[in-house]
Formats: C-alpha cells, sequence, structure tokens
C-alpha cells in the first residue's frame, strides 16, 4: 500500500496543474487488471474534473536510452489530433476531462498508446518539434534530453522502446470527479483487453 500511496501522490501532485483541488483526494485503491496493469483509483467530489495518467514503471525501464521517452511522447502526441483533453509529456500520458467523458476519452487514451502510428512522417515531425522545444528552452526536461541525444534516436530505437512496453510495465492512476466502481469499469474497458505481449508488427507501421 505504500507503494501505491507513492506513486498515487506523485501522479496526483502532476495531474494538480490543471486544478490544485485535484490534490484533496481519498485514500487511494490500488488493485491490477488480470494481464497486470497497475490501476490506483483516488475520489475527489471536490475536483471539477476527471483526471488520469498513465506512466511507465521506471524500474523496467533502466536501461532505455537518453531521451527515447521523450521523442515517444511527441509521436504520440502526433497521434492524438483533436482531442484537447489528451497529451502526452512528463514521461505519461494525461488526461483531464468531464466525469461523463472520462471513459470514452479514457478508451480514446488507450487506443493512441496500444496502436500508435509510428512511421517515418510521424517521427520526422515529432522530432522536429521536440528540438525546437529543446532549443527554445520552452520545458523543462531531463538533462539526459538534449540536442545531441534526441538527434543520436532513430526510428528503429523509438520503435524499438515501444515494442517493450507492456500493461504489467505500467500504472494507470485515475482520480479527481470519479466514482469507484464507475472509474474501474472504464479502467477496464479501455484497458482489460491490452495483451501482455506487445504487438508491434501489427499497431507499428513499417
Amino acid at each position: 500500500m505504500n507503494k501505491i500511496k507513492t506513486i498515487a501522490f506523485a501522479a496526483l501532485s502532476i495531474l494538480s496543474v490543471y486544478n490544485a483541488k485535484a490534490q484533496n483526494f481519498k485514500e487511494p485503491v490500488g488493485y491490477k487488471l488480470k494481464n497486470g496493469m497497475n490501476i490506483i483509483i483516488s475520489e475527489n467530489d471536490r475536483s471539477p474534473k476527471a483526471y488520469s495518467s498513465f506512466t511507465l514503471d521506471a524500474k523496467a525501464f533502466s536501461d532505455k536510452k537518453d531521451g527515447v521517452v521523450e521523442l515517444l511522447n511527441a509521436v504520440l502526441n502526433e497521434n492524438v489530433r483533436k482531442n484537447a483533453n489528451i497529451s502526452f509529456k512528463d514521461n505519461s500520458g494525461k488526461l483531464a476531462t468531464a466525469n461523463a467523458d472520462l471513459e470514452k476519452d479514457l478508451i480514446e487514451m488507450a487506443s493512441l498508446i496500444q496502436n500508435a502510428t509510428i512511421d517515418q512522417k510521424t517521427f520526422n515531425l515529432a522530432k522536429a518539434k521536440l528540438m525546437a522545444s529543446i532549443k527554445l528552452q520552452d520545458y523543462d526536461f531531463d538533462q539526459t534530453v538534449n540536442e545531441n541525444s534526441i538527434n543520436a534516436l532513430t526510428l528503429a530505437d523509438v520503435k524499438d522502446f515501444y515494442s517493450q512496453i507492456s500493461p504489467e510495465k505500467t500504472f494507470l492512476t485515475i482520480a479527481g470527479d470519479v466514482e469507484l466502481n464507475a472509474a474501474k469499469a472504464s479502467a477496464k474497458k479501455a484497458f482489460g483487453n491490452w495483451s501482455k505481449t506487445h504487438e508491434i508488427a501489427s499497431t507499428v507501421a513499417k
């Protein structure tokens, strides 16, 4: 439970940038889906929105190349298209939406994560935008994320890292204006069918 609390508070402190009230939440409830994905839910009836954060277990990716998470986030942002409620940054996917739209938007975020389009065109666009952001210093990136580390990454590097992401290596935090049982049902509907074996051949464009 201590690990769940630590992860929940860390995720919610990031989510609180949307609204300070998001920090006032009930005791988090943690469990796993059948595919091994870690779910943490915390209700907060004072929050005006439902928030969700999809994060990777850092221990499972300790040998990742510098900047590859940020570049994958940039690629996923190219996949988001028109849904302003979803974004990928701070090493995670983020969702801030109305309670009534939580399940719909959570399903969309799950689909983006599980079925990302990672082709040369998307990679080039994402890499150019990330490089521009680094040069402008318009975001507080980790010191390992710089022009040299991003330039060293290839499309193959991003595909390889993406292929290693599977449910049991991830955490999904849902908090704010949510009801526990409804949030559990939404998490299961969005991520419950995600296979433990990541079938990159069927989800990544060659």
